[in-house]
């Protein structure tokens, strides 16, 4: 998935991909480096079965596996 990378204030802050498509998309487990409010990347993850309703409830949720920035 291509987008956004977003802090939400919801709930303390959590981390979330706004994609291209305009879908949002919250990170688990977003590595450090990913974690830039306006960074432009390409998010590779698997959808948490144990986590499809959390605390931010902003769209789907995935477990990121990999990641890189775009320009």
């Amino acid at each position: 998935m291509r987008g956004t990378i977003r802090k939400l204030g919801i709930e303390g802050g959590l981390w979330a991909l706004v994609t291209d498509a305009g879908e949002t998309v919250e990170l688990l487990d977003a590595p450090e480096a990913l974690r830039r409010d306006g960074l432009r990347a390409e998010v590779e993850g698997a959808r948490d079965a144990g986590a499809e309703v959390t605390i931010g409830m902003v769209g789907d949720v995935i477990r990121v596996t990999g990641w890189r920035p775009i320009d």
